[in-house]
């Protein structure tokens, strides 16, 4: 009790008071099955580059129907739809990623903070255990309880640390990135119909930013 809810108290007063929604949405994420989107996202946007070249900004119009449940490529066509110069679009989409890249570093930094809490909440039990020791000098038979204390909190502080929390925090770091980098792929894909490139050198693009085994070819 005293490490895990000593850990959990002393990094959740670091919160502040609109983090914790979103922290808790993060962290649910965070053991859901990982699910790339990266290949279907780039196909969609090839296809609507070729459409678009070939029947005009209407298609994008026609394309955000069904997006509701992507809201940030949504977003990103919209401003297509818009009439932005891919300029624009860049600029506009690459402030939303960095503010949305805070929101999950913060799940990062947070379980970074419960690992660093962790071990010292150990140590406080182990003196805890060892005051105990102390006390029951004259009564050999009650020293075994509080010697263990005194260890069993070091091992559980440390085991939750770096057991626990910080693979968790790799995790977090690791998801992170793999998002933020399907982002730039839409920030790409959305500049280049903003600019009204050839399908084939968008085709570049974003095979540049695909993972080899995920990479796409223009029809």
């Amino acid at each position: 009790m005293l490490v895990v809810l000593g850990t959990l108290a002393i990094t959740g007063v670091s919160l502040q008071p609109g983090d914790a929604r979103p922290v808790w949405s993060a962290l649910k994420a965070l053991f859901a099955r990982p699910q790339s989107d990266a290949r279907p996202t780039a196909r969609l946007l090839l296809d609507l580059s070729a459409r678009v070249r070939r029947d005009g900004p209407v298609v994008l119009e026609k394309a955000l129907v069904g997006l509701r449940d992507r809201p940030f490529l949504k977003r990103a066509l919209e401003l297509v739809a818009d009439g932005l110069n891919h300029d624009s679009i860049e600029a506009i989409l690459n402030a939303e990623i960095e503010a949305e890249g805070r929101r999950r570093g913060r799940l990062a930094e947070l379980l970074r903070r419960g690992a660093d809490v962790a071990p010292a909440m150990g140590l406080i039990g182990t003196l805890i255990g060892l005051v105990g020791v102390m006390r029951e000098l004259d009564d050999p038979a009650r020293i075994g309880p509080a010697m263990a204390i005194a260890l069993l909190t070091t091992l559980y502080g440390a085991v939750l640390a770096h057991i626990v929390l910080l693979p968790l925090a790799h995790r977090a770091e690791a998801q992170a990135d793999a998002e933020t980098a399907h982002l730039k792929l839409i920030v790409a894909g959305a500049a280049a119909l903003g600019q009204g490139e050839h399908p084939l050198h968008l085709e570049s693009k974003l095979n540049a930013l695909l993972p080899p085994t995920e990479r796409v070819q223009a029809a």
